[in-house]
């Protein structure tokens, strides 16, 4: 691929199966180093879908607007399913920021929580130095000297490989539109993004004209390996605003669910 397309990528950390216990993982129980309040929503908990120890996922600082050490857990409505371009589906998701001591024990569980909605199968997962390229949609295929949209599509797919993309920073792998950034803008703002009726409205017009910092904190593929399946080959977004996430401050993420 042509030097204008390699220099369309921007740093990102994949990640990918460990071959030993870590303490980042992908389905099973919280692994932490204090006592939370399982999040909830309607008075029913959240299911947990894994975590992040930031020190071990992000050991070279390549995600500098993420805290240098402590865990980050993530829930999401395994029930109700939402898809974030509602600002009602507030809540179905949330991000705890962990910074317990350095003696891990796993959360005591709800007693009300649904074991269907917690993974008995854990995926160990490292981190790896990975360079994104944004969708083509967001891609002027002429100014970069390509002939062809495939020609790009196919540059991603053999960039990506067959491994899930799960992956923190950097461009999305979107699976339906490429506007995360700007619906998440809008549903945390109170915008109803289900129709043209909220994009094309006054408050919609007045929430872009605001600092658009949101930035991927987890992008969460499919995967057969912990029985994960997001709607039809789907992905969980989970998105911060930059901002936030220097100030250690996860607790309004906004999270988009696309799927085919």
């Amino acid at each position: 691929m042509n030097e204008k397309v390699l220099a369309l990528g921007q740093k990102c950390l994949r990640l990918v199966t460990s071959d030993k216990s870590t303490l980042s993982f992908l389905g099973g129980r919280p692994l932490v180093g204090g006592q939370f309040d399982w999040p909830r929503k309607n008075n029913k908990p959240l299911g947990f879908i894994g975590q992040l120890d930031l020190k071990e996922i992000n050991l070279e600082k390549e995600i500098d607007w993420l805290p240098q050490i402590g865990r980050l857990l993530f829930f999401y409505d395994l029930e109700e399913w939402p898809w974030g371009f509602d600002p009602e589906d507030k809540g179905g998701w949330a991000v705890l920021y962990e910074n317990g001591s350095s003696e891990l024990y796993q959360h005591v569980l709800p007693s009300d929580l649904d074991q269907e909605h917690l993974s008995p199968i854990i995926k160990y997962i490292e981190s790896e130095s990975f360079i994104s390229f944004p969708d083509g949609q967001s891609v002027d295929f002429e100014s970069l000297g390509i002939s062809e949209g495939q020609e790009y599509y196919d540059f991603l797919e053999e960039h990506f490989g067959d491994e899930p993309r799960h992956q923190v920073g950097g461009f999305p792998s979107p699976v339906q539109g490429d506007s995360m950034e700007v619906d998440c803008q809008l549903a945390s703002g109170g915008v109803y993004c289900g129709n043209s009726d909220g994009y094309n409205s006054e408050d919609a017009e007045k929430l872009r004209s605001e600092l658009l910092d949101w930035k991927l904190l987890l992008q969460f593929d499919s995967d057969d390996e912990v029985e994960a399946m997001w709607g039809d080959m789907g992905m969980l977004y989970f998105w911060v605003r930059e901002s936030d996430a220097r100030n250690c401050d996860f607790s309004n993420p906004w999270l988009i669910l696309q799927c085919s």
